[in-house]
């Protein structure tokens, strides 16, 4: 990185490999400490508080940056007072750091249809956040084992502007255990959670609030795509019928009507004849 201020806090959360001792090696250059295991999202709000600067953001041990990514990212905040978080592209990667495919290019970002359409666009290892907005949203919610980035930003945009830009900034690792099917099960939960507890937030002003009713939808079909990813059919056709019965004026819109089919029979063979 080619940026001259630089706070790095390294947290090393309860590791039982060497790694206590390479960060040994970094005394003085850099801030770390060794702590017993208390979970990724307390450890990032951790560090969160131990930080000084303007301008933060979290890196995972499986992600990196790619040069010059510190530097966007400030120019662009500094460029743009009126806006509280910046995003760009990242790079997937096998675990051995083979390139697989770059995220998918926006034309921008809008907030309202971030809410309502309930997909996660903003790739979190690109994304620099203003200090103000921890201030007026809060830290990351330790509820949360998947999706505690999810739901800051969903949190963040309430009061502050989240803007998309152009620039390819960090590498993020598609390890073994981030692709077994077996962790989309285990995350499905959560997202029925996290909407839920948004809409429930006092602070939504009228025109989000307003989404609420095809926002749920649109969570539990994306609800229903994770469990069918996680060999849990049965879980995706509950969450269909959900869907349905939480708004029934989805059957009347096709693209509803197909999300629900891929619910009800997405893991099975005449699915995909049907689709062919």
């Amino acid at each position: 990185q080619d940026y001259p201020n630089i706070e790095l806090i390294v947290i090393d959360d309860g590791s039982t490999d060497e790694t206590p001792q390479i960060l040994a090696e970094y005394t003085g250059r850099i801030q770390w400490e060794t702590q017993k295991n208390m979970g990724q999202t307390p450890t990032i709000n951790k560090g969160w508080d131990q930080s000084k600067g303007e301008i933060v953001t979290w890196l995972n041990s499986d992600d990196t940056f790619l040069p010059g990514a510190v530097r966007k990212g400030v120019d662009y905040l500094m460029a743009h007072p009126d806006v509280g978080i910046v995003f760009g592209d990242t790079l997937f990667t096998e675990a051995d750091g083979t390139p697989v495919e770059q995220s998918k290019r926006l034309k921008g970002f809008d907030y309202e249809k971030f809410v309502l359409k309930c997909e996660n666009l903003i790739p979190q290892p690109s994304a620099f956040i203003r200090r103000s907005v921890l201030d007026n949203t809060g830290h990351l919610d330790p509820s949360y084992y998947y999706f505690m980035d999810w739901d800051f930003w969903l949190r963040a945009g309430i009061r502050n502007r989240i803007e998309y830009f152009p620039e390819l900034l960090s590498t993020y690792r598609l390890h073994e255990e981030s692709k077994t099917v077996a962790q989309a099960a285990k995350a499905a939960p959560e997202l029925e959670y996290m909407y839920k507890k948004f809409f429930a937030l006092p602070e939504l002003p009228d025109e989000i609030r307003r989404l609420e009713k095809w926002a749920m939808v649109n969570m539990y079909f994306t609800s229903g795509g994770y469990y069918l990813k996680g060999g849990d059919p049965k879980g995706a056709r509950q969450m269909g019928l959900k869907a349905i019965q939480y708004n029934p004026m989805a059957l009347t819109q096709p693209g509803m009507v197909h999300k629900f089919i891929y619910c009800q029979m997405g893991g099975g063979a005449s699915y995909q004849r049907g689709r062919g």
